[in-house]
């Protein structure tokens, strides 16, 4: 029933849609013949009015709707004028005109269709002025900036009257005027210019900078502000200063740009995503993931940002502090990311085409084993130290395998040593990136369409990415004060993964055998990268379409009305087949096969009102709205094994054992209703107070917490507005700022507020069983049992997580504002965390989701931006930016809820943290009470055994008091190793992050460079005792060190400070140079060279010493540096 009431929805925005299309070309058509007739004085046209007394603002609207005329203000307060009351129904447009001057004293002038409206000048002012089809003369010129250039796209308009042009791409432009008019000549952050026509024809006109109206229009959520204005803390990206980046997602292009944002790169895989933070994590169980909204639809978290394509972006915001995201309540604890897409500009049309193409390689060489012989030996002495006997010998194994001898390794007489990484890794793959683009504008009309299409070749073979994505944007204004926007973004991708193959494979194998078959050395050998590759699926594909229709109403010059009507719609379908031979999965299974599909459909309509009313030294601004959001989340899966034939893979599901085969399938639906207001004050363009309150109701949450409410407050004073300033010559720009407001996290699965019912099939002991039951979550199949989780009980008390935020910041400017900083203290506190709570058995649960729990997060943000040189052919400038966040878990319930753990040696409280490593049989990872999240928990180390007295001295037994071992220090002075001997050995959160961005100009050529660093982070790396290059380095007798320990197969490993290094590292991030060329037929040329990943400056041992939050180390390969040419054409 939901379902298809669901259908009906999206059926009827349909064919709205259709509509819509028909209105605008119907609209557009009857315009375009409405205002091609005969200008008629106002005295010959008559009208009928079905009102006696209106505002001045609702008689024009109603003499607009029954005429070609069209009325503007030359002074915007003339629309607050009081009521006029009407003596007529009937009557020509004069005689309405008269009595509403005779009532108010305003002028009215027509100039053909145009209608100006002034304040009279004294009793003899004439109240009606009529001048039809003056002669018309022509006028031509150039608009020029401060130094000499072209102004490309300033207005040209004959005062008194909606006449005008704009001028091309080199400032020109040409006009038909009335004779003896003025011309009013603008550009944004310019002063306007009248020039008198004084019986020319022809001009230059230069245009000096307005420095008051130089500052940037920052949106926020359900409006735009003057960055100046913002009493919140925002940050906004510079796109130009990105523009060449070789990135196909969004995240890659906003890494290390702004004061508070981390994104955090893992994998280099195509297509991969990347690990969004705002202001650190603010969630244990939930989402830490920042909202991100596009054009004003919330998208998402920051995994749909790869559904933008980064060359259609206008401008990015990130919102941080409660203040700016309280608008978005339940979803704005961590931070909102604002994208607004490009629209056309007033004009004639643009087409551009912008081609990319990348190389990328290691930054590093790989880290095997090139010398076999050298690899035998070492290995003969870890099986020989750990007692057991060596492999490379000279003779067969068990498994049917020929190891040989380190001698015929030595000696060549073993013929093979196969360079694996050589047969799996692509040589300087290249991937390319196309954007399209036309765009194209009038009065009336607007429309922008871009297509992209890009393909990105990752180092493994067959690993490859390919995206579809385009953006069409149509804006059509119906009425003077009536514009309807449609938004169209459609993204398709296609990924084909071979999940990682083993290039560090043993090189004294081959890749065939000497029957041409694949080469396996056991039964059992699942790392063969020719054989996974030849026969093994894994492929992807996704479909995401947004459609977004937006109507703006300016019912008057002070208010605004918004509706908007979003759909998004989200397809997944994932294809994975694991063969008999070449997979753990296939061979216990027979073969195994999965298809996955997943379907998203989300609707949100939203309506609000935007006004602004400025009554002399104040000016008062207010939103109200409304916001309905539901979404919609099907999935299924089909699993079958046993399969009699391979051929056709998952593409003949049936050829599986029926009896076998796994079906799955869901539904969830989620829904979101909202009240939203925000209201800013002003007084004399100094003092500015903002108040903030939405309120949520989310199907979430339990009946008796569904509603919660979100209010913020900020206040700014600029004090560079206050009389004491003046002519102190120091701040061009001084603005001191605060905030606070909660904002929430609805960031949990739905019906964890309701008794749950599961059915879940696994594996265990040779057969397949069915558990059915109340709350069935998990099912863990596998050789060595499984764990079924029962977790249904319902907690209709749970509630939200909350954030509390304050934030205290400045800014200023210095140095005829060629030094600009930004400053920011903030301190957020989160409460009621989400997490499930540990039940007794006899409740016959395991678990239960339970609001329990704080974090604490607080740091400091600095951004330096300066125009150190500019000059009219030559500019360099600088941007600095310093980030430091240090987060705490202040609580986390009791033990008895909790599961907490003691530490014995302090009494500290703790959880473990995400998944434990099988090398440490343990959970590297703590939540702990009073510690930074994800804090290391191990063993100290100092040093190597050197001699068995030593080790037992230490208190240490067995094989780990043996020389060569680790020696673990004894914190407790028991005398004794053991689990109460460890403690807090590490912490993975940075210290600090900071970014630097150099750039400079000289005439048409431009460079930039980009570093981006991270510093004072520990890093456990998984991979220390796997390197071949630190094997020399080895504890033998004859080199006693106390760095490495002894090779040892079957060693007691324990996590300890051993496996932590240094995470710091300064990355040469971006560097990039251009040369732009004009050419003739205003066409603009630009050649560009961009270099990513250059050079890593750091002391990490491994590959890259960029990692996830929990600060872990796997390996994989060293980072790609990409190097892209391109080239943009616009004309």
């Amino acid at each position: 029933m939901k379902y298809n009431l669901f259908q009906t929805i999206l059926m009827v925005t349909k064919y709205s849609m259709y509509t819509f299309m028909a209105v605008v070309l119907t609209m557009s058509t009857l315009l375009a013949d409405s205002v091609s007739g005969q200008a008629k004085s106002v005295k010959d046209v008559f009208i009928e009015l079905d009102f006696k007394r209106g505002s001045l603002d609702q008689i024009l609207h109603g003499i607009e709707a029954q005429t070609d005329f069209r009325f503007f203000y030359t002074d915007e307060s003339l629309s607050n004028q009081a009521e006029v009351k009407l003596s007529q129904k009937q009557g020509t447009v004069a005689d309405y005109l008269l009595e509403i001057s005779s009532q108010t004293g305003v002028h009215f002038r027509q100039i053909n269709q145009t209608i100006s409206i002034s304040r009279g000048k004294g009793q003899q002012a004439t109240p009606i002025e009529v001048i039809i089809n003056k002669e018309q003369i022509g006028v031509s010129g150039r608009v020029l900036d401060e130094n000499g250039e072209g102004l490309p796209g300033a207005t040209i308009v004959e005062k008194g009257t909606t006449n005008g042009t704009i001028t091309d791409m080199d400032g020109n432009f040409k006009l038909e005027v009335t004779q003896g008019a003025t011309l009013l000549v603008s550009f944004v952050g310019y002063e306007m210019k009248e020039v008198p026509l004084n019986g020319r024809t022809s001009f230059e006109i230069s245009l000096n900078p307005d420095f008051t109206s130089l500052e940037e229009v920052v949106v926020v959520g359900y409006g735009s502000v003057k960055k100046e204005d913002l009493t919140g803390s925002v940050a906004q990206v510079e796109l130009a200063e990105v523009k060449d980046i070789p990135a196909n997602s969004v995240e890659q292009v906003l890494q290390g740009r702004a004061a508070g944002l981390q994104i955090i790169n893992t994998s280099q895989d195509p297509g991969a995503g990347a690990t969004v933070r705002i202001r650190g994590g603010s969630s244990l169980r939930g989402s830490n993931s920042p909202l991100v909204v596009v054009d004003g639809f919330p998208l998402g978290d920051a995994g749909d940002l790869k559904q933008v394509n980064p060359a259609d972006i206008e401008s990015v915001e990130i919102l941080k502090d409660a203040s700016a995201s309280a608008i978005y309540g339940s979803r704005g604890a961590n931070g909102v990311i604002i994208i607004t897409t490009r629209k056309a500009k007033t004009g004639k049309t643009n087409i551009s085409v912008r081609q990319q193409v990348t190389m990328s390689q290691f930054t590093s060489e790989l880290n095997l084993w090139r010398n076999p012989a050298l690899m035998a030996q070492l290995s003969n002495e870890a099986r020989e130290n750990g007692g057991f006997p060596p492999f490379y010998i000279g003779e067969t194994s068990p498994s049917g395998i020929y190891y040989p001898s380190v001698g015929e390794l030595a000696s060549g007489e073993w013929p093979h040593n196969t360079r694996w990484d050589e047969i799996v890794f692509r040589d300087r793959p290249i991937s390319n990136n196309t954007t399209v683009s036309i765009s194209s504008s009038n009065e009336r009309t607007n429309f922008n369409l871009s297509a992209n299409y890009f393909t990105d070749r990752g180092v493994y073979i067959e690993d490859n990415y390919d995206k579809l994505n385009y953006n069409l944007n149509i804006g059509h204004k119906v009425f003077d004060n009536f514009k309807v926007t449609f938004t169209n973004i459609l993204t398709r991708g296609k990924r084909n993964n071979n999940g990682g193959l083993a290039y560090w494979r043993n090189p004294i194998f081959p890749v065939y055998d000497e029957d041409g078959d694949y080469y396996l050395f056991n039964n059992n050998d699942f790392g063969h990268p020719v054989a996974i590759t030849e026969n093994r699926k894994n492929e992807n594909k996704t479909l995401d379409v947004l459609s977004f229709l937006d109507a703006e109403w300016k019912v008057t010059p002070s208010l605004t009305l918004t509706s908007r009507l979003n759909y998004k719609f989200g397809h997944s379908i994932s294809d994975v087949y694991q063969p008999k031979r070449f997979s753990e999965a296939g061979q216990f299974n027979n073969g195994a096969a999965s298809i996955n599909n997943w379907q998203l459909n989300t609707l949100v309509s939203e309506t609000f009102a935007n006004y602004t009313k400025l009554l002399g030294k104040h000016e008062l601004t207010a939103t109200l709205g409304h916001s309905y959001q539901y979404d919609e989340i099907r999935s299924s899966s089909l699993t079958a094994y046993d399969f009699v034939n391979e051929t056709l893979q998952n593409e003949n599901m049936g050829a599986g054992n029926p009896e076998l085969n796994d079906i799955g399938n869901g539904l969830s639906e989620t829904r979101l209703v909202s009240g939203i207001f925000r209201a800013t004050y002003a007084y004399d363009n100094r003092y500015l107070l903002t108040f903030t309150s939405r309120a949520d109701g989310s199907s979430k949450f339990g009946e008796n917490n569904k509603w919660a409410y979100f209010p913020s407050g900020a206040v700014s004073w600029k004090l560079h507005e206050e009389s004491f300033m003046a002519g102190q010559g120091l701040f061009d720009q001084l603005k001191l700022r605060a905030s606070y407001g909660i904002s929430g996290n609805q960031g949990i699965a739905p019906y964890q507020t309701l008794s749950r019912y599961g059915i879940s099939n696994y594996y265990n002991d040779g057969a397949w069983i069915t558990a059915i039951g109340p709350g069935l979550e998990v099912g863990r199949t596998g050789q060595n049992g499984i764990e079924v989780l029962w977790g249904g009980i319902p907690n209709p008390d749970l509630r939200w997580e909350t954030t509390a935020q304050v934030d205290y910041g400045v800014d200023f400017a210095v140095f005829d504002s060629r030094l600009r900083v930004t400053f920011d203290y903030y301190k957020k506190e989160t409460d009621d965390l989400l997490q499930q709570r540990i039940l007794p058995l006899s409740s016959g649960y395991d678990r239960m989701w339970i609001n329990n729990g704080s974090i604490v997060n607080q740091g400091v943000e600095l951004t330096l931006d300066g125009d150190i040189i500019a000059k009219k052919d030559f500019t360099f400038g600088a941007t600095l930016i310093y980030y430091r966040n240090r987060n705490e878990v202040t609580d986390l319930g009791n033990a008895e809820q909790s599961g907490l753990i003691t530490d014995a040696n302090t009494g500290m409280q703790f959880q473990y943290s995400g998944n434990s490593i099988e090398m440490f049989r343990g959970f590297p990872n703590l939540l702990a009470i009073g510690q930074p999240l994800n804090v290391f928990y191990g063993y100290k180390v100092d040093g190597i055994v050197q001699t068995l007295e030593e080790g037992v001295e230490a208190g240490l037994e067995g094989d780990l008091a043996q020389p060569g071992e680790y020696k673990y220090i004894d914190i407790n002075g028991d005398d004794i190793i053991d689990e109460d001997d460890r403690t807090i050995i590490g912490d993975p959160n940075p210290d600090f992050m900071a970014s630097l961005n150099l750039s400079l100009s000289y005439k048409n050529f431009d460079l930039s460079v980009f570093f981006n660093g991270v510093f004072g982070n520990d890093v456990l790396n998984t991979q220390a005792f796997n390197q071949p290059s630190l094997t020399p380095f080895r504890w033998t007798p004859d080199n006693p060190t106390n760095d490495y320990p002894s090779l040892r197969d079957g060693r007691q490993v324990k996590f300890s400070d051993w496996w932590l290094e240094d995470g710091s590292f300064v990355r040469v991030q971006n560097l990039n140079m251009g040369y732009t060329f004009e050419l003739p037929q205003e066409i603009k040329a630009r050649v560009f060279m961009n270099a990513a990943n250059l050079y890593t400056f750091s002391k990490f041992k491994g590959y890259d010493p960029e990692v996830g939050m929990d600060g872990r180390y796997w390996g994989g390969y060293p980072r790609l540096s990409k190097w892209t040419l391109g080239t943009n054409i616009t004309f």
